[in-house]
């Protein structure tokens, strides 16, 4: 049996009053008004496909425009 693998990111607005981004790999991206909801999406469903044994990668832009990874 292969491992399967997810990347999940959370993109920040582009600009003021745009909303936040999270896509789940190739997906389109689902967007969120507030950063926390886009978080709150992103963290379900990270932990959702890790605990149906899938290796989750989580990565969240900061305000400088680099990836950071968030511990689920």
């Amino acid at each position: 049996m292969s491992e399967r693998y997810v990347r999940i990111y959370v993109v920040q607005p582009p600009e003021t009053g745009a909303e936040w981004a999270v896509r789940v790999d190739s997906d389109k991206p689902l967007r969120f008004r507030h950063e926390k909801d886009a978080l709150s999406y992103a963290l379900r469903q990270a932990r959702a496909r890790s605990g149906e044994g899938v290796s989750v990668e989580l990565r969240v832009e900061d305000d400088h425009g680099h990836w950071r990874s968030m511990a689920l």
